[in-house]
């Protein structure tokens, strides 16, 4: 059986770093980003790719058959005017469109935590299907291609899961069981998307709380995490690892 051809945007990046560390060679990769990776294994490609440029993001995806659209300002200080737009709003859109012209089976989202942190001040939890509530523009952005995943489930038959994802820091050799976290640990992160992308295809849309198992959080695993097949190996819940 041959492997799943999966493209991994912002494949220069510290998340795509960790994807392919755990992966290893369950597939074949094609890492696009507009900074270089050099370190690449047998499975693994590269392509030059600036996600504002719709026509080179549609030669990026031909073949594929999973996209994981990870590449993003990242940040939630980021400009609006001088990056968000640019490479959350246009990237984001760019993501979306280029799947479909090259006919793949399915994108993956990295959207983020922050679509959703204004509940992290409240006293409600944020399961997957709660409505969004950013707390800050960066926030806004990934809640505009969570919303586009919807379109391109409805409109094109595109399947599309996004994944609210916090930065994979958890460390669960150490913690405390009682403070309340919502945090990933890398291996979990890894563990995420690799469901994603091997989720069943009658999987149209999805969102993902891209979250380690924690006793207490505001930020829980969903039943959505389940239907992905999603179940976190890390959090305050499990053990301490030696």
């Amino acid at each position: 059986m041959s492997k799943r051809r999966v493209l991994v945007t912002g494949g220069a990046g510290r998340v795509a770093s960790i994807l392919r560390q755990h992966w290893g060679d369950r597939y074949e990769i094609r890492l696009a980003d507009i900074r270089p990776v050099d370190d690449l294994a047998s499975h693994e490609t590269f392509v030059e790719l600036d996600i504002t440029d719709l026509d080179a993001f549609t030669g990026a995806c031909e073949g594929i058959d999973t996209v994981v659209h990870l590449a993003a300002d990242p940040s939630p200080n980021a400009d609006f005017y001088e990056s968000l737009l640019q490479r959350n709003i246009i990237g984001g859109y760019n993501g979306f469109e280029a799947a479909r012209l090259a006919s793949c089976r399915r994108i993956v989202f990295a959207s983020s935590i922050n679509a959703v942190l204004g509940y992290g001040s409240s006293d409600e939890a944020a399961h997957w299907d709660v409505p969004i509530y950013p707390a800050n523009v960066y926030g806004a952005t990934k809640c505009w291609g969570e919303a586009l995943a919807r379109v391109y489930d409805e409109q094109h038959s595109l399947s599309c899961i996004c994944v609210r994802l916090t930065s994979p820091s958890f460390d669960q050799t150490s913690f405390d069981p009682q403070a309340s976290a919502a945090a990933i640990s890398a291996r979990d992160a890894a563990l995420v998307f690799g469901r994603c992308v091997e989720a069943d295809d009658d999987v149209g849309f999805a969102i993902v709380n891209g979250v380690s198992r924690h006793r207490v959080t505001w930020f829980p695993v969903s039943e959505s995490d389940s239907r992905v097949g999603f179940e976190p190996e890390d959090g305050t819940s499990f053990p301490i690892r030696e």
